[in-house]
């Protein structure tokens, strides 16, 4: 009979059957499933088994994002990468308790307070500005922390969250603050800080961003007066002949000159006399070929050639001067080893007041430290001639007055990397300001933090590296702002000697008062300026200075770097969670941030690092490798990017690129090629879910009862996870997503379900071997299920659901579950697999033989004979051919490997004797039974059952 006018058979199949969608539809199905899991408390159950359990604790400690803006997608991986690290652990049985927390304090959210309400912080009222601050902070929280678990990252104490303006986190803050005052950590002192002059505060070296930025390069004479000029060229062995004599330097900052006090000269570096165009000008001999470029085209032109008149050391000029460029005062001759030779001079323009290194110069010589500019950037009377000026529109006045006076040598434009402000984007200077200060090298701070730093494990491992040079180039940490919004320091200033005093005591006593305050009741903070200074200053407060015992309040706030580096103390230690954390998990940013200033805080007052592991990634940028900016267009918004591809599949992409190894990228053509993992993950799932529809537990067969085949299968599910949660135990997500995608594309797709439907399909629906494919596809998504969900959370739970009840038990979530803990692996078993692998991969590429569906001749070496003696029928499934000729025996070519399990192995295929069954698609003899004449002896008869048992039923 034609296969035209056939009987149709196709009814008689066991055809998948599932609810499981083919089109996944991620962003409407997500939303659900983020529902189901705080409905049904899917991670405090969980906790709280692996807790009954005795599972070991798993802390990872979350880094505070700022209450301050929507969500990028940087913030997206990082909460995923979270999410996925705690995942881990709950799944492996730990007590994973995770603790999310935001950053409420600072510019970030004082700035986005002051453009909502349109307030300017130099009016506002100090209460209603912080009562403004709180509200917008709580705003951001909410809206955040929706946009968290609408990521799938919501498996953690999101409903007790810790904040930073919590009273007890503020009161944490102050105590510890305490701590270090009492222990001689922390001071009040003159320094030559970062300063923001448009938010009017001191910055950390935290709070700074890097831009290119063009400044005003200028090359100055500082010239010397008749008797400085005789005592310099006598240095120099030389007469004076009556030849203007000066001191030429370089500068980038053409506003500090104002505040200059003292030019630094290398000690060792060999400096010149030059005689140019009538006068003699000194700087360092290496720069000579510069600065005779510089003397050709600037403003005072000589077309001569310097003349070099005599040489010395840099170190024979110290304790001389010469005269400031326009202000009635000497500049002293000092040396300096950071003096460099690349650029400029060799000789550099010394302000204290404006300077790091200037000002460590300035205290070293006991040099004035002149600070000529107010908070909001404007020259004050010091400043002579230009009191009033903005310092950066001063520049061109100043360069312009040098160059009427004769002063200017050369001036031009320079492009390079300068400091700016890390929130208002706008450039940075130093300024001398008294500020409370950690010192990093009191009771050996530094060098203690740097031993903690090796007691840690890191990932990469660079960042070990990385940390110990963040914190052994850590300058000593400036901690008060001259902001409102923030957690007090609860320091006083002596009324009689203004001398300032952080009393431990008081500190204390102030912190008593903010626990007491419940957090519905506003800031607690408030206190400091709402309450009297009575209410915390402890009897007989007396000035340490001159003994005073009147006192004013100081109205700085700690720094917002400090408040989240107190994390460990008020999270871990406070909650009595683990300390030190398993691990911390950011950005490569805070080594120089979050990592740092918890590792200071924590080894000055508990003697060790917070954590034991620290867990860096990359930047993510677009698919060019570009940053990603808003006005570049090529930024992508999370809500944006869940609304277009889903969670998930952006949770894939995560995975998908070692973000250990540098930045992330991310664009359309990635997530396209992403998407196409995707699809062919949750097709699989499709698959198992289809084939598992009509078993019962009562229908599943024990491992060890089943066919060889699957037996076999599961032992290379057994070994493929266990390199899966491997890969999950070392944190390498991107090894384990290439498992799992090998895995199911390779073992799962390609091989072992291709086997197995010829006996799923085409079996009575209750035929043993049947039951036995279908247990061994049961344990496989179950297995599956659980190793995508630390990944493809959404879909795996929803997958899970799928499954019928009977067979999920009292797994009620997929994060019911468990990792498989798989203690030894069968290798012989993984050989035999990898072999048949191999042949059946030979039988595919085959061509120019019908359907595939072939007889076959293996010809394999006699020691491999017993790997398929046990197999029976299964070695036919696997290589899916209709019937086997038999093994045949011949020696393995010359250039196997006997000892391989594939060395050697060869199949040769013929075609199949028979005709196509019209019911399983075998090639086989046909007409046995003459009501089926078109089907094969085994379909016939189980076509034969089904059609009584539908007349019974």
């Amino acid at each position: 009979m034609s296969e035209t006018t056939a009987r149709d058979y196709r009814s008689t199949l066991n055809l998948p059957k599932t609810d499981f969608p083919m089109r996944a539809e991620l962003p409407k199905r997500e939303p659900a499933r983020v529902a189901w899991w705080a409905e049904h408390g899917t991670y405090l159950r969980r906790l709280a088994s692996n807790r009954a359990a005795g599972g070991a604790p798993f802390v990872l400690h979350d880094g505070p994002p700022y209450a301050n803006n929507d969500l990028h997608m940087g913030t997206f991986l990082n909460r995923v990468l979270k999410d996925a690290l705690v995942k881990i652990h709950l799944l492996d049985g730990e007590y994973s308790d995770f603790v999310p927390g935001w950053d409420m304090h600072g510019l970030p959210i004082e700035r986005e307070t002051l453009a909502h309400f349109k307030l300017d912080f130099r009016a506002a009222d100090p209460i209603e500005l912080r009562r403004a601050c709180r509200e917008r902070a709580l705003y951001w929280l909410d809206r955040q922390r929706d946009q968290m678990l609408r990521m799938g990252t919501g498996f953690g104490r999101f409903d007790d969250p810790y904040m930073t303006i919590a009273p007890a986190f503020e009161a944490t803050i102050v105590e510890t603050l305490a701590d270090l005052a009492e222990n001689d950590y922390l001071y009040k002192g003159l320094r030559s800080t970062l300063w923001c002059i448009y938010d009017e505060t001191a910055l950390a070296e935290a709070e700074i961003e890097y831009k290119d930025h063009t400044s005003p390069s200028i090359y100055v004479r500082f010239r010397a007066n008749d008797a400085q000029r005789v005592a310099l060229l006598e240095r120099f062995g030389l007469d004076d002949d009556g030849t203007p004599l000066s001191v030429a330097i370089w500068t980038t900052t053409p506003w500090t000159l104002p505040a200059n006090v003292a030019i630094a000269f290398k000690p060792d570096a060999v400096y010149g006399v030059y005689r140019s165009g009538g006068e003699d000008l000194i700087f360092a001999r290496d720069l000579a070929d510069q600065m005779s470029a510089r003397l050709k085209t600037g403003a005072s032109v000589s077309s001569e050639q310097p003349v070099l008149r005599g040489e010395l050391e840099g170190a024979a000029l110290e304790g001389l001067a010469v005269r400031h460029p326009f202000l009635d005062r000497d500049s002293a001759l000092v040396t300096a080893g950071y003096v460099e030779l690349e650029t400029g001079t060799g000789a550099v323009h010394t302000a204290p007041g404006h300077g790091e290194d200037d000002f460590e110069t300035g205290v070293r010589y006991g040099l004035p430290i002149i600070n000529p500019v107010d908070a909001g950037g404007r020259f004050t009377v010091e400043a002579g001639p230009y009191a009033g000026l903005q310092i950066f529109d001063a520049n061109a006045r100043i360069v312009e007055d040098l160059r009427v006076s004769g002063a200017l040598i050369s001036a031009e434009s320079y492009d390079h990397s300068y400091p700016h402000c890390w929130r208002c984007k706008n450039p940075v200077v130093f300024r001398a300001t008294a500020q409370w200060f950690i010192g990093m090298d009191r009771k050996q701070l530094r060098e203690r933090a740097e031993a903690a730093v090796h007691d840690a494990k890191w990932h990469p491992a660079w960042g070990e590296t990385r940390m110990s040079q963040m914190v052994g180039n850590h300058p000593e940490w400036c901690v008060s702002r001259q902001r409102v919004w923030g957690t007090p320091i609860p320091a006083v200033v002596c009324t009689a000697c203004n001398e300032s005093v952080l009393d431990p005591q008081l500190a204390r006593n102030f912190a008593r008062a903010m626990r007491a305050r419940s957090f519905d009741e506003g800031n607690a903070s408030d206190l400091w300026w709402t309450e009297p200074l009575a209410a915390f200053a402890p009897p007989g407060l007396t000035c340490a200075k001159c003994g005073g015992t009147a006192f004013d309040k100081e109205h700085n706030i700690v720094d917002i770097w400090f408040e989240s580096g107190v994390t460990w103390r008020a999270v871990l230690v406070e909650r009595g969670m683990k300390f030190p954390a398993d691990a911390y998990l950011e950005g490569g940013d805070q080594y120089r941030g979050w990592f740092r200033s918890n590792l200071i805080t924590s080894v000055a007052t508990r003697g060790v690092a917070p954590y034991e592991q620290v867990i860096s990634y990359g930047w993510v940028v677009d698919e060019h490798g570009h940053a990603m900016h808003k006005s570049t267009g090529n930024y992508i918004a999370v809500e944006d990017a869940i609304a277009k591809y889903g969670a998930d599949l952006l949770r894939l992409w995560a995975a998908s690129t070692d973000v250990f190894v540098g930045d992330v990228r991310l664009g359309a053509q990635l997530l396209d090629n992403v998407s196409n993992v995707y699809r062919n993950l949750r097709n699989r799932l499709r698959f198992l879910l289809g084939l598992l529809n009509d078993l019962t537990p009562e229908a599943v067969v024990p491992r060890e009862r089943m066919e060889p085949l699957d037996q076999l299968a599961l032992d290379a599910v057994d070994a493929w996870a266990r390199e899966v949660v491997g890969h999950y135990r070392a944190f390498d997500l991107h090894a384990a997503y290439l498992a799992i995608q090998r895995f199911a594309e390779e073992d799962l797709s390609a091989f072992y379900g291709d086997a197995l439907k010829d006996r799923l399909y085409s079996s009575a629906p209750n035929a043993p071997r049947r039951r036995s494919a279908q247990s061994a596809l049961l344990e496989t998504f179950r297995t599956l299920s659980v190793l995508l969900a630390p990944i493809l959370s959404f879909t795996a739970e929803e997958a899970w659901q799928s499954l019928p009840e009977s067979l999920r038990g009292a797994d009620e979530s997929v994060f019911d579950v468990a990792f498989p803990r798989v203690e030894s692996i069968d290798e012989d078993a993984l050989a035999t697999w990898a072999l048949l692998k191999t042949l059946r991969a030979q039988v595919a590429a085959s061509e120019g033989i019908r359907d595939y569906q072939l007889d076959a001749a293996v010809d394999v070496p006699p020691e491999f004979y017993p790997r398929f003696a046990a197999l029976g029928d299964g070695l036919r499934e696997a290589l899916v051919v209709s019937s086997l000729r038999g093994l045949t025996s011949s020696p393995a070519s010359s250039n196997g490997d006997v000892g391989s399990p594939a060395a050697g192995a060869r199949v040769e295929l013929f075609p199949a004797a028979g005709e196509k069954c019209q019911r399983c698609w075998k090639y086989l003899p046909l007409g046995s039974d003459p009501e089926h004449p078109t089907l094969c002896a085994p379909c016939a008869e189980i076509v034969r059952e089904l059609e009584a048992a539908a007349q019974r039923g």
